[in-house]
């Protein structure tokens, strides 16, 4: 992830870019300088990682189909529960090389915006993605604790796999600003490990924490938003974190 501070939109690099590019302030406290530390080795972890969906995924490629599956699953259920009403405009957060947005958003909704940490993975994105990047619509280059995504803009914003990266108070204004982005009928989706223990784990390879479900759902709570559908993950390997799909509005 990127700084936890003050950012400025950096010029495009080229008239028609669709990538916006943000920079960070200098830290401005010894606690600033630990938060920035936090962010700045998740940030080296993930720019070693391979451009493939092998290393977006941590090595366990064969994660993607039941994932893939039981999300789209995930988005059917909502749709017949008229939870959500309009599949105009997607937002994937922490999105890759754009696994999710090819996989499961673009099938589904008519534009799909893009905002990762890792510039190398924004650049692979319209390979990866392939003719259908053309209905891609803005791609940000930024770490989720600074990133503002527009109000009233997303039917779904779909946050997979990455809030294990944000600070308790990250996470809750994060959300906040997601509850914020959402169009009448659409909901926020959270898909994310949950630890088993009653205080969250924390992984120092990629500098990530696995909460306990209560813990999500008070992060949740305070973020304004409210629990409308919950399911678990099915088809995931044994030995392996519960994975649980929650919308909220």
């Amino acid at each position: 992830m990127c700084s936890a501070l003050g950012r400025r939109l950096l010029p495009l690099l080229q008239p028609n870019s669709r990538t916006v590019r943000r920079l960070s302030s200098m830290p401005n406290s010894a606690a600033d300088s630990k938060e920035e530390a936090f962010y700045k080795n998740a940030e080296d972890y993930w720019a070693q990682v391979s451009t493939d969906v092998d290393g977006m995924l941590g090595g366990f490629a064969n994660l993607h189909t039941p994932d893939v599956n039981e999300s789209r699953k995930f988005l059917a259920d909502l749709r017949s529960k008229s939870l959500l009403t309009n599949m105009g405009r997607a937002l994937d957060c922490g999105c890759g090389i754009g696994r999710v947005t090819k996989h499961l958003l673009l099938p589904s909704f008519k534009i799909v915006d893009m905002v990762d940490v890792t510039e190398t993975f924004i650049n692979k994105s319209k390979a990866y993605i392939g003719a259908e990047d053309a209905r891609v619509g803005m791609k940000f280059v930024e770490g989720l604790q600074t990133f503002t995504p527009a109000e009233n803009t997303y039917d779904v914003v779909w946050v997979q796999w990455v809030t294990g990266h944000l600070t308790d108070q990250h996470f809750i204004d994060f959300f906040t600003r997601c509850k914020a982005a959402l169009r009448e009928g659409g909901v926020v989706v959270f898909k994310d490990n949950l630890g088993g223990r009653q205080v969250p784990e924390f992984d120092a390879e990629d500098n990530s924490w696995t909460r306990p479900l209560f813990s999500v759902l008070d992060l949740l709570s305070k973020a304004g938003l409210t629990e409308v559908l919950s399911k678990k993950q099915i088809n995931f390997p044994r030995g392996m974190y519960e994975v649980r799909m929650i919308a909220l509005k």
